[in-house]
């Protein structure tokens, strides 16, 4: 049994949004987007944290289960995919979804989502995001194997709502940014 997962280092991310740009050449979608850079504020205004963002691939979706024509399903390897084909627009799995993964296809009119680049992972190539990460902080992995302990379900900067159980991991080392913030003060006076 395998639950691939996106693994999100916190702590490389450095805001360029290469993986949504990337994202959307990928696919070509122009108005709308699958991934998704969050940045929340820190201790000090001009401090954030920045992190890539897109479908958790959940082990119990709620997108799933509301899905009339049956367009979602979770394949073996825990993935999360969309038949676009059959969607008939109505929206009702981007409601469900406690994350706002799923988006309604300005040109198609039709559900969209991340699919973990499925059709290169099949040819043994990374996810899209993956290859452009130009700071290394998004990887793919099984988290049902053994991985790094410094990857949690949940970072205290940023609520999971963890009903639907998300797959993706995340890594953050909070640094004193008060301590830094102050050195920073000190050396302007």
């Amino acid at each position: 049994m395998k639950q691939l997962a996106f693994f999100i280092d916190i702590n490389k991310c450095i805001n360029c949004h290469s993986c949504t740009y990337a994202c959307s050449n990928e696919k070509e979608i122009e108005d709308t987007k699958r991934r998704k850079v969050l940045s929340i504020p820190q201790y000090h205004e001009q401090d954030e944290i920045h992190f890539s963002t897109s479908c958790n691939h959940c082990e119990t979706p709620a997108c799933m289960p509301v899905c009339k024509q049956n367009c979602i399903r979770k394949l073996r390897n825990g993935i999360v995919v969309l038949d676009k084909q059959n969607c008939v627009g109505c929206g009702k799995c981007a409601s469900a979804c406690p994350f706002q993964a799923i988006i309604i296809n300005k040109k198609t009119k039709k559900a969209d989502k991340c699919d973990m680049c499925y059709s290169l992972l099949q040819k043994g190539e990374q996810p899209i995001c993956v290859q452009t990460c130009i700071a290394d902080a998004i990887s793919i992995g099984n988290i049902l194997e053994d991985y790094p302990s410094d990857y949690k379900a949940s970072i205290k900067e940023y609520t999971i709502k963890t009903i639907t159980q998300p797959s993706t991991r995340y890594k953050y080392n909070s640094p004193s940014k008060i301590h830094f913030w102050a050195n920073e003060r000190e050396n302007e006076q």
